[in-house]
């Protein structure tokens, strides 16, 4: 079973969410973002790695959470959700707020909504109680799925 995770930008939830994920079940995992090619191009980052993704001003708190729990996710790709991920997903969970929803992707009866608040912007310890959230749900996924 394929498990597609979707968030805005393809740097902070839907990351953490596929790492989880990855290291927790036998099933697997991809993840992308509603407007990651929007934000990549607004932002001229180095390059599409989340190492490259993140400023002084806006940390990407989801690597070093990570990498305390034994995964380096910095070289991960941000990805533009297509069309065809969400057909070749079995299960699509989405993180991103519903006025940044492609068409395609609020038809697919394979969705699941978890309303988890984007960290960007908040503070370390508000974005580390939200990263906590999708763990949690991770976790669940991870049961209910087998």
């Amino acid at each position: 079973m394929k498990v597609l995770f979707v968030c805005v930008a393809n740097v902070g939830r839907s990351q953490v969410a596929e790492a989880l994920f990855n290291k927790l079940s036998v099933h697997e995992s991809v993840s992308a973002g509603t407007r990651a090619d929007e934000v990549v191009s607004r932002t001229n980052p180095p390059s599409r790695m989340l190492k490259d993704a993140g400023t002084r001003e806006i940390p990407i708190r989801g690597i070093p959470l990570m990498k305390d729990q034994g995964i380096d996710i910095s070289d991960h790709l941000r990805e533009q959700l297509t069309a065809t991920m969400v057909q070749e997903a079995d299960r699509v969970i989405v993180m991103a707020d519903r006025d940044s929803w492609p068409d395609y992707l609020g038809d697919s009866d394979k969705v699941t909504y978890w309303d988890i608040t984007d960290p960007v912007g908040l503070d370390e310890h508000a974005a580390l109680s939200i990263y906590d959230e999708v763990q949690r749900r991770v976790q669940e996924l991870v049961r209910e799925m087998g």
